[in-house]
């Protein structure tokens, strides 16, 4: 009867392998983990700090938005905001237009062709840009756009009572020599009061079936919150970035339904210093 055969050298080579392959292995599976768990954690850190700085830039922008409504209520000659920047910019945008008319019977017309009963005003919003998604201050209201969407942060400026509609606008406009400016930097933000070439008179319409359009790259929501706010037959158009609503509110089971309408505009120069 014969022993175990002796380990050759073979088997020891075998062996010594087998124990660099695992030592490699596990090595490669550390080295993988660390450098995944690196590159995703930085990847949501630095989408966290993306979220901060623009939640940083909506605080600003409600007190912008509360200054600006000082100018508007006592005429304040000039207010200032300040505003930190991070990686965005903040400019003056797209023009935003605002009308108040009443509405036509024949189809496919949204106002009756009156002058004398159709006014209404062009604005340029405030818009702060960044990765993490914009702000945007317009005519009082403050909007969070992302992808596409725009929700209001902030209620109408609207009242509507049972004899007459109030549209109030604060018609911001470009003031300085400079559109925007952008960089890790802190900019103040100026609004300044410009007289109106209007008078109130000229700004009011009347008739029955009044309605208020708005033609703006935030429609959508200014459309939501039409709604929310309980204005009747309110069309929203994605194709022309235009909303419309009866200047009709229904609350608690009553209509208001007035039949005279004002369009009130502050006009507001906006620089960057």
């Amino acid at each position: 009867m014969t022993g175990p055969r002796p380990m050759g050298l073979l088997g020891a080579d075998n062996r010594g392998v087998s124990e660099t392959l695992g030592y490699i292995l596990v090595f490669s599976i550390v080295i993988t983990t660390i450098t995944t768990a690196t590159v995703f954690g930085f990847s949501g850190l630095e989408d966290r700090q993306a979220a901060e700085e623009v939640r940083n830039v909506e605080r600003a922008f409600d007190v912008l938005a509360d200054n600006f409504g000082d100018i508007a209520r006592y005429e304040d000659p000039s207010r200032a905001t300040e505003m930190r920047l991070a990686s965005g910019t903040v400019a003056v945008g797209d023009p935003v237009t605002i009308t108040i008319g009443q509405n036509s019977t024949t189809p496919g017309e949204a106002f009756v062709d009156d002058p004398n009963n159709v006014t209404n005003v062009t604005l340029q919003p405030l818009v702060f840009r960044s990765d993490g998604g914009d702000v945007v201050y317009e005519s009082g209201v403050v909007f969070r756009a992302d992808d596409g969407r725009s929700i209001a942060r902030s209620s109408l400026p609207f009242v509507v009572g049972e004899e007459r509609a109030l549209v109030p606008t604060v018609a911001t406009a470009q003031g300085g020599s400079t559109t925007g400016v952008g960089g890790e930097r802190t900019v103040l933000v100026v609004g300044e009061l410009r007289p109106n070439t209007r008078t109130l008179h000229n700004r009011t319409v009347e008739g029955d079936d009044l309605r208020v359009r708005i033609e703006s790259p935030r429609a959508d929501g200014w459309d939501r919150r039409l709604r929310a706010e309980g204005y009747r037959n309110v069309s929203y158009d994605a194709a022309t970035d235009t909303v419309t609503a009866d200047l009709a509110v229904e609350r608690d089971g009553t209509v208001r339904h007035p039949e005279q309408a004002r369009l009130p505009v502050t006009n507001i120069a906006v620089r960057f210093d």
